[in-house]
């Protein structure tokens, strides 16, 4: 017998020997080997930690987990360059009926870019809007936007956004940075319909405390 094909002979007479043994284990020294080798489980979700509650395509609904009463949620996406390095992100929500924009968003683009010349947004063939960076940490630099009632269907029915912005100290040299909008209505849509169902839950409590 071939060196190779005895040690195959071997592994299998030794799995053979041990499902023999096994089944011929009582209960108890089972569950003890079971709490010896214990199944993995998922970690419990925290307070104060976002977490994912649903995938739409490109985009997921997130949540923020509280001790009690509704979680502020909203959707978003983190963009990666083609190594799968995150360079960009990217999240969505609705604001209070009132004001000319019915939703907004934060962006993160990544450090080094000229902040002067803020950042630019299109989608699809549209023509893009320039806004303004409001701050920078050690993530990268934020900017605020708001989406008129327009802006927003052409989200839902878009393609693709790109954001633009220009390398610092190198004026001609532009980092164009495409976000995928594929899920993006149907994860919207699952974000208004999270929204009304957390206020009302919120409701009755309001009433217990007015009794």
């Amino acid at each position: 017998m071939k060196p190779m094909q005895k040690l195959a002979a071997i592994a299998l007479s030794a799995a053979i020997a041990s499902i023999a043994l096994t089944a011929g284990v009582p209960a108890q020294e089972k569950k003890a080997a079971s709490d010896a080798f214990p199944l993995g489980k998922k970690p419990e979700i925290q307070v104060g930690q976002t977490y994912t509650v649903e995938t739409f395509d490109a985009w997921e609904l997130l949540c923020v987990k509280t001790a009690k009463g509704p979680e502020p949620c909203e959707i978003g996406q983190l963009v990666l360059d083609g190594k799968g390095t995150p360079i960009s992100d990217m999240r969505v929500f609705p604001l209070p009926p009132g004001q000319p924009a019915i939703a907004a968003a934060t962006v993160i683009a990544p450090l080094g870019i000229d902040l002067q010349r803020g950042m630019l947004m299109a989608i699809d063939k549209n023509k893009p809007k320039q806004y303004p960076f409001a701050v920078c940490n050690n993530v990268g630099c934020v900017a605020r936007i708001g989406f008129t009632p327009l802006e927003l269907e052409s989200l839902r029915n878009g393609k693709q956004a790109r954001i633009s912005v220009n390398i610092y100290g190198r004026p001609n040299n532009v980092l164009d940075i495409p976000v995928s909008l594929k899920g993006f209505a149907k994860a919207y849509a699952a974000l208004q319909k999270r929204l009304i169902e957390e206020r009302k839950k919120a409701t009755p409590a309001k009433a217990d405390k007015k009794k």
